[in-house]
């Protein structure tokens, strides 16, 4: 159990080390860099962390934890009505994109950058996937989509949109998870009765 100064000095280091490797990526970036960053020593950081590495690992892994729930929000669509159903997918992609936006630097380590984010991309894909066929076999998903496509244009347009405009703080989670879901779910033509 570390103290609080101690704790202190790892959320520096974390913290540290995400902005660089944000910035430089993750293999230009040098454990002295991060420390120097972080106001620390080298012996500071091999106190918390055996490598780079390892640093990069407790980052993914905090981030996909709190990641999770909405990248498997799609279980939870079978038995809603379909008013419950666009409110419940308005509520889990404003969610998600408050998620990523809080912190731009490690959305774009995690789903960019590195083969672990890589990865976790590549395991919300097929979350979503799994997640869709779920919802196709229930009369949720039209047949003729595409699932595993269908979940590679969410990831996309999600990375895309926080980068776009989350970031810049042009719009704000609740308008992207709505005009987000609301294309997703309805399409962008006109329905002729």
């Amino acid at each position: 159990m570390l103290t609080p100064k101690g704790e202190a000095s790892k959320s520096k280091l974390l913290t540290s080390a995400e902005e660089l490797f944000a910035q430089k990526g993750f293999h230009a970036t040098t454990v002295s860099q991060i420390v120097k960053n972080a106001g620390l020593t080298q012996a500071a950081f091999y106190l918390y962390f055996k490598s780079k590495d390892e640093i990069l690992q407790e980052m993914l892994a905090k981030f996909e934890e709190r990641l999770l729930p909405f990248t498997d929000a799609g279980r939870q669509a079978a038995g809603k009505s379909p008013e419950e159903l666009e409110a419940y997918v308005i509520q889990a992609f404003t969610g998600l994109f408050a998620l990523l936006g809080q912190n731009a630097n490690l959305t774009r380590i995690v789903l960019l950058d590195t083969e672990k984010g890589i990865s976790i991309r590549d395991r919300i894909v097929q979350q979503i996937c799994s997640n869709m066929i779920r919802n196709q076999q229930a009369g949720i998903v039209r047949p003729d989509v595409e699932p595993e496509l269908a979940a590679e244009s969410v990831v996309a347009s999600v990375e895309r949109l926080i980068y776009r405009y989350s970031a810049t703080g042009e719009k704000d989670a609740a308008e992207l998870g709505r005009q987000t879901a609301k294309l997703f779910l309805q399409g962008i033509l006109n329905r002729r009765n």
